[in-house]
């Protein structure tokens, strides 16, 4: 009776303890389908929820889900499945081919809303509006564009994002994917800066690097690095050896930060 008795306050006693532990979690970012286990069931996760650390959370194909732990932790997953909050939070070492890239995108994206930047290999290009003027795009695209770099030199990173992908959106519609691209580029550059790595990598996610003319080669070891960060490696390594046969990488560095990535994955 004493054993058993036992066995009932060490089970308690771990329920408790594994209640304390779990930490708060709200959603800050959700692009396509994710769902959080409650009891037997999966309930849909929009902007805003929370939930706790404990709870396991379902990703669909090309899902992207950004989480932000009390504490000032942020998680990003991008792949599909499912993953137990807690597991996701335990210190990951990152490939080093990874982080250096990452890196210099983040550089790159701080100073997105003041001049034409080139760091290392990542190149971005700063193009005033009024030289937007592709065939099929339409002026409401161009406008939510114009306003678009106007949030960025202010440094309002956050409506950046929101005017770009707005641009970035109507260039798809008015069927000019060159301009989607570009959209979709510095909707990216916007995110990193606003310090959401989802907000980015929803945005080259949006359109495509085969699309983005000039800005191929960034744009696809952009989408390529943040895919490896969140989990998409497959996606990423595909990306890289298509770019590097097709010779997307017109800067030596660029090309050589491509192949460091490629090699650690």
């Amino acid at each position: 009776m004493k054993s058993k008795s036992f066995l009932i306050v060490a089970l308690l006693l771990a329920g408790t303890l594994a209640a304390v532990s779990a930490l708060p979690v709200s959603v800050a970012f959700v692009d396509g389908t994710a769902h959080v286990q409650s009891g037997s069931t999966w309930k849909p996760l929009d902007f805003g929820d929370s939930f706790d650390s404990s709870q396991s959370v379902r990703l669909s194909p090309k899902a992207i889900l950004e989480l932000s732990v009390q504490g000032g932790s942020v998680i990003v997953i991008s792949n599909a499945g499912t993953f137990v909050v807690d597991a996701l939070l335990k210190p990951k070492a990152e490939a080093s081919a990874i982080a250096t890239v990452a890196a210099k995108l983040e550089k790159l994206a701080r100073g997105s809303g003041t001049s034409e930047t080139t760091s290392a290999g990542v190149r971005g290009a700063s193009v005033d509006a009024t030289s937007l003027m592709w065939a099929g795009a339409g002026v409401e695209a161009e406008a939510a564009y114009d306003e678009g770099r106007k949030a960025a030199e202010m440094g309002t990173f956050g409506l950046a994002w929101d005017y770009f992908m707005e641009a970035q959106g109507l260039y798809e519609d008015a069927a000019d994917m060159s301009g989607a691209a570009r959209a979709a580029w510095h909707a990216s550059l916007a995110g990193l800066a606003s310090g959401s790595g989802a907000k980015a990598l929803s945005a080259l996610r949006s359109a495509s690097p085969d699309d983005a003319g000039a800005l191929r080669g960034q744009y696809t070891l952009a989408l390529a690095t943040l895919n490896a960060r969140y989990g998409g490696v497959a996606e990423a390594r595909d990306l890289i050896k298509r770019a590097l046969a097709a010779g997307w990488f017109d800067d030596p560095a660029m090309e050589t930060d491509a192949r460091n990535l490629l090699s650690g994955l």
